[in-house]
């Protein structure tokens, strides 16, 4: 089994990557709801609910590269244009290895540590579904 290095994998937004990070993290969830009645002999059951889906990560505070910086961020939210199309991918050359959706930059932290790198994270929160590339 092939194993994937995790400094290869990126967040897209479009087709730019979100530059300086450190970490990237892709979450998918599943509500369940609970079915259990008196014929469940003693046992939990459980149906299946809604789905979500987030990307979140962190990095290093910079506003330089072509990409996008965590400016840009910051600015789509405060002028509400920050919907997207969200790749998560293996950044390889041609970004084709991963998970693509319609999502929305939800958040983005801008911190200052006293003598030590100034870092920034996201979250982008799905909207719809999310499919395979």
């Amino acid at each position: 089994m092939a194993k994937i290095n995790g400094t290869l994998i990126a967040t897209l937004s479009g087709s730019d990557k979100i530059l300086h990070c450190t970490s990237a993290t892709l979450t998918t969830n599943q509500n369940l709801f609970d079915t259990t009645d008196k014929e469940s002999a003693g046992w939990g059951e459980h149906g299946n609910g809604l789905r979500t889906w987030e990307a979140t990560g962190e990095g290093k505070y910079d506003v330089a590269g072509s990409g996008v910086t965590p400016n840009e961020i910051l600015a789509a939210i405060i002028g509400r244009t920050a919907d997207t199309v969200i790749k998560f991918v293996t950044n390889e050359p041609t970004n084709t290895v991963g998970w693509t959706g319609n999502g929305t930059f939800q958040t983005v932290t801008i911190g200052g540590p006293l003598e030590d790198a100034s870092t920034f994270s996201y979250r982008i929160q799905g909207n719809g579904a999310l499919a395979a590339l």
